[in-house]
């Protein structure tokens, strides 16, 4: 199992946005045994969306889209990139806008890449950004960033 595949049924506990440094942290509990504690850290974050945000938030996945994607998925990039800058689902014509397009030449040239936090209930998250790693959270709130 992943990194990423371990976070299938977390719960989102908080999401920390650091706009001066353009740095998202989305701290998380694991629902496997040990109920570790863990925290996507997102550098270079160019933009991000968070949708239905609730109480309870329960992942159903996290999918990644960098380079060297399939033809296909480049088809689901541009659809994800459309919702995260226009907050909608985008019809064939939005496809060709510039400025998405410009973004998905971004992705495929690995300059960033596109999280996607899908949720079985609560909040879907979006992060557009030039780095994603994921960290242990630690037990302190002091230092979160």
């Amino acid at each position: 199992m992943s990194n990423w595949d371990s976070l299938v049924e977390a719960t989102i506990d908080a999401v920390y946005v650091d706009s001066v440094c353009n740095k998202i942290c989305i701290e998380l509990t694991c629902a496997w045994e040990s109920k570790d504690r863990v925290r996507i850290v997102a550098t270079g974050v160019d933009d991000f969306v968070v949708n239905e945000m609730r109480l309870s938030n329960i992942v159903d996945r996290v999918r990644r889209y960098e380079a060297n994607a399939s033809n296909g998925e480049d088809l689901e990039i541009a659809r994800r990139l459309f919702f995260l800058m226009r907050g909608e689902e985008p019809s064939a014509l939005d496809l060709e806008w510039p400025a998405l397009r410009e973004k998905l030449t971004r992705v495929q040239k690995g300059a960033l890449a596109l999280l996607e936090i899908e949720p079985v209930y609560g909040a879907t998250i979006l992060v557009l950004a030039e780095d994603f790693r994921i960290e242990n959270a630690l037990k302190t709130t002091l230092s979160r960033m």
